[in-house]
């Protein structure tokens, strides 16, 4: 913890302490002035409480104040500060509100794309940014204001009692905080970004009036940023909770659904973007939940992932999707390959490489066959020794490399040549309305000079409109992804599509359908 935060946890404002004061002496006071009216009123016994009563309560408001010291000493060190004491913090804010007629409000803010701490790196790089990323977000509150490290990547920010706490006062603090931490981090001659999500709870909107309700309606809006994109922010209501608590019950069924086979791919078609032919598939999973009925991954990707099964789902994906080419190859269908999303977490096990060409040579597939699809923030792990090395074997293996999302992140062109990228996913924001955008064509254009030099191929996802895809064709992308083309199918119904798209491309390769259009 920086000296920043050490001196505005520790350091509470002249006119509480007064307050404190205050309140001990009177209590002080009329300890005394009680026992003397009962021994002058012959009340021995009254008198005798008074004189237990009196020092026992000072030894218990002493206690109090030196766990108050002991977590005003955690945030010194820098260490998390357990939630005992936070709820402990929280508690004394609430107090000092009502002494005052003031409120206040609670933001857990969790930060994202820290380094994997190994290779070239060192072992507190993680630690440097999450010190500097404190500062900043220290550098921009109020004096008073209590900012503190809640977790090894959390930040809890409790408001310093104020008048006002709806939302365009919160939110004109969110925007201070996430341009904070948005800027970039110079760390051993490296500019490094982290992205932030943020999950606040004020005063009026908390369940109870305490600290620990407080926190846990801050938790609870987090977990539901957490949810969304980048830099997504969620304000606790009562609703919200619900939804939290329907999450939690999801997470306790991941193991039966991945058991069996609840959770599968589904695959949506690549295709050239002027012939129509097949290029590949794209496996994207769903679950097929008894109850609920089809789940897309936004729904439940992070109850896997709290159920810290996300590698287990990837493994069912991988599986499901060699049997798939196996398949489609028995049925004389001409499919090059199919695109398998790789989480960091995936990325991040040291065997993965080894798993991956044992699964093709087990299902005799060429690994040529398998695009791995990576984010544009993996890109950011290149001191990461441990997802270094799997892409390394992967591509040494004969894997495909995809970037996906690509413009949306920030992979430069030295990334995309030392990974060995084979093509590139345009993100669906530079695909959507670029037919009539004139800004979003030149963009593409420049995209694809850089692809041409570096001999990489490029995929429009998220098509939709005829106008789009001709657009696109016109600029030179070679392949397409998108509704325009089909929705994500089970496996069941790729055969019969796929056979059917043949039979329309060979019948008239410019015919409309075969030019894209379902």
């Amino acid at each position: 913890m920086s000296k920043v935060d050490k001196a505005r946890a520790g350091d509470r404002p002249l006119l509480n302490r007064l307050s404190d004061l205050g309140s001990r002496i009177d209590w002080m006071m009329l300890f005394p002035v009680l026992t003397a009216c009962a021994w002058l009123l012959g009340q021995d016994a009254v008198a005798m409480v008074l004189v237990v009563i009196l020092p026992a309560f000072l030894a218990l408001q002493g206690r109090q104040r030196d766990a108050y010291l002991r977590h005003v000493a955690d945030i010194v060190d820098g260490r998390p500060l357990q939630k005992s004491s936070l709820h402990m913090t929280i508690d004394d804010v609430l107090v000092d509100c009502a002494r005052r007629d003031r409120t206040t409000a609670v933001m857990q803010i969790q930060i994202e794309d820290l380094p994997v701490t190994d290779g070239d790196w060192g072992s507190d790089v993680a630690q440097t940014l999450m010190d500097r990323v404190t500062q900043r977000i220290a550098a921009v509150m109020r004096g008073q204001d209590r900012i503190i490290r809640s977790g090894d990547a959390c930040v809890t920010v409790v408001l310093n009692p104020t008048r006002r706490t709806d939302l365009d006062v919160v939110m004109n603090i969110v925007d201070r905080v996430q341009i904070a931490i948005a800027e970039p981090i110079s760390v051993d001659g490296r500019a490094l970004r982290v992205r932030s999500r943020i999950g606040i709870c004020s005063e009026a909107m908390a369940p109870s009036r305490s600290g620990a309700a407080l926190l846990a309606a801050a938790d609870c809006a987090l977990r539901v940023a957490m949810r969304h994109g980048d830099d997504a922010v969620r304000v606790f209501n009562q609703d919200m909770q619900t939804q939290v608590e329907f999450d939690h019950k999801l997470a306790t069924q991941i193991d039966d659904a991945l058991d069996t086979g609840q959770i599968r791919p589904w695959f949506q078609p690549q295709v050239h973007t002027v012939t129509g032919h097949i290029t590949g598939f794209e496996a994207l999973a769903r679950w097929h939940h008894p109850e609920l009925g089809l789940l897309l991954p936004d729904r439940f990707l992070p109850c896997v992932q709290s159920a810290g099964r996300i590698v287990d789902m990837g493994d069912v994906i991988l599986r499901q999707s060699l049997k798939a080419l196996v398949a489609w190859d028995q049925a004389g269908l001409s499919v090059p390959s199919v695109g398998i999303n790789l989480s960091l977490e995936e990325l991040s096990d040291p065997r993965l490489a080894e798993q991956l060409i044992w699964q093709v040579d087990h299902h005799n597939i060429a690994p040529s066959r398998i695009a791995i699809e990576i984010l544009e923030t993996v890109t950011l792990r290149d001191g990461d020794e441990t997802v270094m090395r799997n892409i390394e074997q992967m591509r040494k293996a004969g894997f495909r490399l995809d970037l996906d999302d690509f413009g949306t992140g920030a992979a430069s062109i030295s990334h995309i040549a030392r990974f060995g990228v084979h093509r590139i996913k345009l993100d669906r924001s530079f695909v959507r309305g670029i037919d009539t955008d004139e800004a979003k064509r030149r963009m593409v254009a420049a995209i694809r000079c850089l692809a041409d030099a570096l001999d990489v191929i490029i995929l429009a996802e998220g098509v939709e409109t005829e106008a789009e895809r001709e657009t696109l064709a016109a600029l030179g992308c070679q392949q397409l992804q998108g509704f325009i083309v089909a929705r994500p199918m089970p496996f069941d119904d790729t055969i019969p599509w796929a056979l059917a798209r043949r039979h329309a491309t060979t019948k008239d390769p410019r015919d409309r359908q075969a030019r894209g259009s379902v």
